[in-house]
């Protein structure tokens, strides 16, 4: 499945409050997948977002 939306690590921070370091973090250890586009931008695409959430909480923002 080919993913329509992707959000930068600055809408993962603010939709979790966290800051943008967290999240740049768990991309580099592997724990939130990204696709590396030119120099440092990154995309995490949505279905990647949800599985993270649902690894990390157990169920689904969007319920």
């Amino acid at each position: 499945m080919i993913d329509k939306r992707h959000y930068t690590v600055n809408e993962i921070s603010e939709m979790f409050n966290i800051d943008e370091k967290t999240v740049r973090k768990w991309i580099n250890e592997g724990k939130l997948l990204a696709v590396h586009l030119a120099g440092t931008t990154v995309r995490v695409p949505e279905t990647e977002l949800h599985q993270f959430y649902m690894r990390s909480h157990g169920r689904s923002w969007w319920v």
